[in-house]
């Protein structure tokens, strides 16, 4: 009888605790500022790789595009097991920080390790060296998804207001877009500073690197100090044994892949991911081959940053007035026009264009912020009909479809380069050859920009559904029926 008592006392406190907590509160700014770091943080650590690696693993290390097709692919089958592995560990962590701001504080140091590494050129055997690039890409891949899966979470756990979750983003997204201002800016040219004129040096691409991880360390600390986690918090909940714990994942995995919304959104962000990262991956060879000049990407990349700055500003009136499946799908149709506006540039050589091209090609970018908050919206549905909060797996496997984005569009592209006549260092390139390099940089990604909006489309949460769950949480939250 006693501990009946007892067991209903601390019920009852658990619920007066909760009821205590508003998860529709506005944040305070300097929150959103510091949350806003971990995006600066992993811009700093990831953009060198999504940009310059294969021009790197190319023209300084001297890879094959065969060899870089199979290191990604290795790769991204290796990430199809950790990430939503890590996913669902980390969303069944107890610790009194919460269960994924702890991933934020000391993954940072090993990401920085990593991305230094992925970029040093050993003088050993190519068969060495590959292996080598393979070791150093997949650590680095790991590392990334412990710190950014952990990163895009909290803010998922910070509050449960849709309204504040597009605030965050979108804060997010004005750090994103200084930062990369500054990248695109210093880039090439500390490149070419470290490499001593030489875009194909290794020292250059290296010291690069190592500047970008040294700034990204703290910026993650500042995002670990910022966000606190009230909503989904296990560290009140009993021992778990191994059997519990797997059984958890196990739980997790099957709400996420039997959630219509989840796997529609998933795809989207594949498919619009591998045209983007894509292009990115290969878009170095559009200005050092086809319009001649490698100086002009610091231009074109600054504009283009400047633009996703200003999206952030925009952005969540849409967001927040519009279900956020239209807004993604809007996004993906702007993205393919601008591709082929690029294509019309490089033909033409209107290279007096490419800022104005940068800067549309940015403020159209829309599918970031709309992924993000949409992800919310549906982990929040899931929670709902499940009573299992899988946040965890549902944001890896969204960042999973980023990476292989990045290694599909990568290799794919690497490969469609070399099929239509690109070869490493040529010092001329015939006009028809270029042409067809321009083709597979542009009207390739439109494509998948193009398929990309269709299946946001297919997604069925509506900004009246995602109101309705809102409201409910808040509710079973102060009832003491969610944690």
């Amino acid at each position: 009888m006693k501990a009946k008592e007892e067991m209903r006392e601390n019920e009852g406190t658990k619920t007066a605790v909760a009821a205590d907590v508003d998860v529709n509160k506005k944040l305070p700014i300097l929150t959103k500022i510091g949350y806003s770091f971990g995006e600066i943080g992993s811009q700093c650590s990831w953009t060198l790789i999504s940009s310059y690696l294969t021009v790197f693993y190319t023209d300084v290390v001297g890879l094959t595009p065969v060899v870089i097709s199979a290191i990604m692919l290795i790769a991204r089958i290796w990430d199809a097991i950790n990430d939503p592995m890590f996913g669902a560990i980390a969303e069944n962590t107890k610790t009194r920080w919460g269960r994924f701001r702890p991933y934020i504080l000391w993954g940072a140091p090993v990401l920085a390790l990593f991305n230094c590494l992925t970029f040093l050129n050993l003088d050993i055997p190519n068969t060495w060296k590959a292996i080598w690039c393979g070791f150093t890409y997949i650590g680095c891949g790991m590392a990334y998804t412990a710190v950014n899966i952990s990163t895009q979470c909290v803010a998922n756990c910070m509050t449960a207001s849709n309204e504040e979750r597009v605030s965050l983003n979108a804060f997010k997204g004005i750090g994103s877009g200084l930062i990369q201002m500054v990248i695109s800016a210093v880039t090439m040219p500390m490149i070419l500073y470290f490499g001593g004129g030489s875009a194909a040096s290794g020292k250059g691409y290296f010291m690069s690197a190592l500047i970008f991880s040294i700034v990204c360390i703290p910026c993650f600390w500042v995002c670990f100090a910022s966000a606190k986690e009230i909503i989904g918090r296990k560290d009140d909940a009993k021992k778990e044994t191994i059997g519990d714990t797997m059984k958890n994942l196990a739980a997790s995995f099957k709400y996420t892949f039997k959630d219509r919304d989840a796997v529609f959104v998933m795809l989207a962000m594949l498919t619009f991911l591998t045209g983007l990262f894509g292009r990115i991956g290969i878009m170095a060879y559009y200005f050092i081959y086809i319009l001649g000049n490698p100086v002009l990407i610091a231009g074109f990349a600054t504009a283009m940053s400047f633009g996703m700055l200003v999206v952030n500003f925009y952005a969540p009136f849409l967001l927040n007035h519009m279900s956020k499946k239209h807004v993604g799908a809007i996004g993906c149709a702007a993205q393919a026009l601008c591709c082929v506006f690029f294509y019309i540039i490089g033909e033409n050589q209107l290279t007096n264009l490419v800022v104005l091209s940068g800067f549309l090609y940015g403020v159209t970018n829309l599918v970031s912020i709309t992924c993000f908050t949409l992800s919310a919206e549906i982990i929040d549905d899931n929670w709902l009909k499940t009573g299992a909060r899988s946040d965890g797996v549902i944001q890896s496997c969204v960042s999973f479809s980023t990476k292989l984005g990045n290694a599909i569009g990568g290799s794919i592209g690497i490969l469609a380069l070399g099929a239509v006549g690109y070869v490493a260092n040529a010092e001329s390139l015939s006009a028809e050859v270029l042409t067809r390099m321009n083709m597979v940089i542009n009207f390739a990604p439109a494509a998948f920009f193009v398929v990309a909006a269709i299946l946001f489309l297919c997604v069925g949460m509506t900004k009246e559904k995602a109101k309705a769950n809102e409201a409910e949480i808040a509710r079973r939250i102060a009832a003491g029926e969610l944690h």
